[in-house]
């Protein structure tokens, strides 16, 4: 393999409390190193104090970070490392990424941005502004909308980098302009890379505290599977239907694309002969998207290992014998979104059809197999009412399930509901959202009758405040699932 000199920094601008590393950064890292990009490293703001300056910024929240979200206070067992290496930096993070732009010296900054890091990002370019370097940003909220990135980057990746990304390498390295390429603002999308030709991740660029999350009184390793790419479904709060027609339209290709279980199983030898990987996130937007004949497959493959791991799907999509199988595989948490309690809201507004009844059947199954859950619901949705917001609340009552998330409604670029709240005039349309703390409540501006950001700020505490005191009494029910110690009810979004 070609050794190329170029001297690559990514930036991960993270400051969400999300310790897990992000899937996208560990795929196109080993595109890069696969295409002879080597003298790579990782500027990951995950491990540094939030700016006190920062709106979004709690005096508990860095306190909080560490001992809830990252390291609780566990019997420590473990020999390779020790708890006093589980700490947050003590330099800010923007004056300690200048300092590694100084010590590294890089040609390309490769910067990996979600909408509501967008500012930080801006902060994080402020710090190097008089440094010379090619810069590169991609992600999500890139892909819709480039052009708040005009004049402010030298080049903007619109959709999946996985290829684009070292093409783009290539060029820069040979001294040449990779303006012309797909994908590469304003030019046209290339269509979906088949997911079946990626390399193994590459979990390694990652500082070492990112690998080891606390889990059922255990620190243990974790890294992520990627099972598949994109989603079928329809969700109006979510990016992937743009997606599948972004795609569609300019490529005529299909986003969503399953990835062959044989390929996840190198990616699992790989993970465990590279970082020791003690638990997996199987990286789905809906895990259960597979027919019998591929749900078997996958089972049979994962019979081998049974490494514990963590995935989402919906409730819908589990039927008893998968909920069985899931258990015996090592399942130790299967997340499912509910997101609203009203059926025809669920229908005409969040884009989900299904009955109640089906969503109470599929957690009453995998507690019968012996399964921990998780329930997602959403607060604050447009046209959303008082009355619309209690009946989720009526119907997460009776799931029964382990953990209870909750999430006020963010309308982020790319999404059907943020074009549905442009076009009714709860929000304006050059809004980017930012990191918020749970008290900062929405961006929804709504008229009577619908509910006000006060009364969505109000839902949102007591439905925190429900659920957290309904935990304590589950935790204490021999008719529910335990974990071995108790996990954080409500997780606000």
């Amino acid at each position: 393999m070609l050794q190329k000199n170029l001297r690559i920094l990514w930036l991960y601008p993270n400051q969400h409390m999300r310790v897990t590393p992000p899937g996208g950064i560990a795929i196109i890292s080993a595109c890069l190193k696969r295409a002879g990009y080597t003298n790579m490293e990782l500027f990951d703001a995950t491990w540094y104090p939030v700016d006190k300056g920062e709106e979004f910024a709690r005096p508990d929240r860095d306190k909080e970070r560490v001992k809830r979200q990252m390291f609780p206070d566990y019997k420590w067992e473990r020999t390779d490392v020790s708890p006093d290496f589980f700490t947050l930096e003590d330099t800010d993070m923007y004056t300690a990424f200048r300092n590694k732009v100084v010590e590294f010296k890089p040609d390309v900054i490769i910067s990996s941005i979600v909408e509501d890091t967008y500012y930080l990002w801006k902060k994080f370019m402020e710090q190097v502004s008089d440094i010379k370097f090619i810069n590169v940003v991609g992600g999500v909220f890139v892909t819709y909308a480039p052009q708040v990135f005009e004049g402010q980057v030298d080049y903007a990746c619109r959709g999946e980098g996985d290829e684009a990304i070292p093409e783009l390498m290539d060029c820069i390295s040979e001294g040449k302009t990779g303006h012309h390429l797909p994908n590469i603002h304003p030019n046209p999308m290339r269509p979906a890379v088949n997911v079946n030709k990626l390399p193994s991740t590459d979990h390694e660029i990652f500082d070492k505290r990112s690998l080891y999350r606390p889990f059922q009184g255990k620190i243990i390793k974790v890294a992520t599977v990627e099972t598949q790419r994109g989603c079928p479904f329809k969700c109006k709060f979510c990016n992937s239907p743009s997606n599948a027609g972004l795609y569609k339209e300019e490529t005529d290709s299909l986003f969503f694309r399953k990835r062959a279980v044989q390929l996840q199983e190198e990616e699992i030898k790989h993970l465990i002969d590279t970082v020791n990987v003690e638990f997996f996130w199987q990286v789905a937007d809906t895990f259960l998207t597979m027919s019998k004949r591929e749900f078997n497959e996958w089972a049979e493959m994962y019979s081998k290992y049974k490494i514990p791991f963590f995935t989402q799907t919906r409730p819908e999509l589990l039927t008893p014998y998968q909920a069985k199988t899931l258990k015996e595989l090592g399942c130790c948490k299967l997340n499912m979104g509910v997101e609203h309690g009203d059926p025809q809201f669920r229908k005409d507004i969040v884009g989900r059809i299904y009955d109640n009844q089906k969503a109470i059947d599929a957690f009453r199954i995998a507690r019968e197999a012996g399964l921990s859950t998780t329930c997602n619901f959403i607060i604050g949705y447009p046209y959303e009412t008082m009355e619309n917001c209690m009946k989720s609340v009526e119907l997460a009552a009776q799931l029964g399930c382990n953990d209870t998330n909750a999430f006020i409604y963010t309308p982020y670029h790319g999404t059907p509901m943020r074009d549905m709240c442009v076009e009714a005039g709860f929000v304006e349309d050059d809004l980017i959202v930012e990191m918020r703390s749970d008290d900062q409540g929405s961006y929804l501006n709504m008229p009577a009758p619908y509910m006000s950001r006060e009364e969505i700020q109000y839902m949102f505490n007591n439905f925190v405040r429900l659920f957290r005191e309904r935990e304590k009494e589950l935790q204490s029910s021999s008719s529910f699932v335990r974990l071995d110690t108790p996990t954080e009810t409500i997780h606000a979004g």
